[in-house]
């Protein structure tokens, strides 16, 4: 029923009168739908709450977290969602405790994507509790799974690339070989965030979808320390890659990889090299990682002539030096290998495709949103023109609701587009 109006509903405009409710004593709601005003702040939020489509979060626990979290602080960012995830994993002990295997296995499910979110502004080494705590919330809650989310240790250069292979549930399962995805990941991606982005959507239309932490990543390098970003990324996905078409389960002639990021840059070169991959997907296309990070980081800092060391930031007051900024230049020196900003800068010249991008022969999914910046669109547009094999693209503009990088959020447009032609090429 309409307030005030007419018990149908469908009074007429000029039949109807104002109501306020100004003088109400009913709340519909105390939630004020607020983000952050710093841009990272609200693209990480925006992540988090994503993966609620698929069970990796509560919008509402989200949402209630930014009230402790001061706009721009990365302390307070990871003390405010490290509560969180801690809050979320006691209730969902309590549940296992009491034989409530559901509701014990949804929320560890979400204090893992918690945890995983408190890390993005923890530590640069990813040896901190919450790296751990995010793996372990998952892994116990997906054995709770039918059927149960296989864990995969990947030996690789001396170390080893964790991951998960997810296969089909319900009446979408079938026997034999299958047709597989491989989810690669970007520079702050997680094995464990991927099973929301692409593993639970691909399950539940008949795909196999494996995910893993590569070199560089935390989940890797929690372990393998070693293993930091390298340009040839083509290498240790080829070590993915001999395990999974080893697989019973998989379907070796129909195998697509699916890069989330700067993970697309990596599954392009993959693409490029190796005849196993018979589709990709790149989200959004990466074709230089080094002008991206100059677009995104600004050209004044990017080609800053004082080089900075990890070490030099150390104690930096604010005022001097943001936070971010000294958290990130800990971050990149630590995870690409390198001692110095300026020599992670030399670094990233590397990290391009350049002739490798017409060896890709493939059939391509070009993904990326209408208001990423107009540097992600240009290298989206090189991808599409130099690739020889057949591409599709994409671009999700505001009124999909998916405008935003990956499309964190939308994440079920983004799966029924990636996963709609994936069917067309290789199901």
């Amino acid at each position: 029923m309409t307030p005030g109006g007419d018990p149908s509903g469908l009074a007429r405009p000029e039949e109807e009168s104002a109501v306020s409710f100004e003088d109400s004593d009913v709340v519909r709601s105390a939630v004020r739908v607020e983000g952050f005003r710093d841009d990272e702040f609200n693209y990480q939020l925006i992540r988090a709450m994503g993966v609620a489509d698929y069970g990796g979060s509560s919008v509402g626990e989200c949402l209630a977290v930014v009230a402790e979290i001061t706009d721009g602080s990365p302390q307070s960012w990871t003390r405010g969602f490290e509560r969180l995830a801690q809050r979320v994993e006691s209730q969902g002990r309590m549940c296992l405790d009491a034989g409530r295997k559901v509701s014990g296995r949804d929320h560890l499910l979400r204090a893992s994507t918690y945890y995983r979110t408190a890390e993005y502004y923890g530590g640069a080494v990813g040896t901190d509790e919450a790296v751990a705590s995010s793996q372990m919330c998952f892994q116990e809650a997906t054995a709770l799974i039918d059927p149960p989310v296989e864990s995969l240790s990947i030996p690789f250069d001396g170390g080893v690339l964790p991951g998960y292979l997810v296969r089909p549930t319900g009446s979408v399962a079938s026997n034999g070989p299958r047709p597989t995805v491989v989810a690669v990941g970007g520079f702050d991606s997680s094995a464990e965030e991927l099973y929301f982005q692409l593993g639970v959507p691909g399950a539940e239309r008949g795909w196999n979808v494996v995910v893993f932490d590569g070199p560089g990543q935390l989940g890797c390098m929690r372990t393998s320390p070693t293993l930091t970003f390298r340009p040839d990324y083509e290498v240790p996905l080829a070590a993915v890659l001999d395990v999974v078409v080893g697989h019973p389960d998989v379907d070796g002639d129909r195998l697509a990889l699916c890069g989330q990021s700067f993970g697309s840059y990596f599954a392009a070169r993959s693409a490029a090299t190796d005849l196993r991959v018979s589709a990709l997907v790149a989200n959004p296309p990466v074709v230089d990682m080094g002008r991206y990070m100059e677009a995104w980081v600004g050209t004044d800092i990017y080609r800053m002539n004082r080089d900075i060391r990890p070490e030099d930031v150390t104690g930096v007051p604010e005022d001097l030096m943001p936070r971010q900024m000294q958290w990130g230049i800990e971050a990149i020196c630590t995870r690409f290998g390198v001692p110095s900003f300026h020599a992670w800068r030399e670094a990233m010249d590397s990290y391009r495709l350049g002739d490798l991008t017409s060896a890709i022969t493939c059939p391509v999914l070009a993904l990326v949103g209408e208001r990423e910046g107009a540097e992600p669109r240009a290298q989206f547009e090189s991808l599409i023109a130099g690739v020889t094999g057949p591409v599709t693209s994409r671009v999700f503009g505001p009124a999909d609701g998916a405008s935003a990088h990956c499309q964190s959020d939308n994440l079920r447009l983004s799966a029924q587009v990636t996963f709609d032609w994936l069917d067309a090429q290789l199901a």
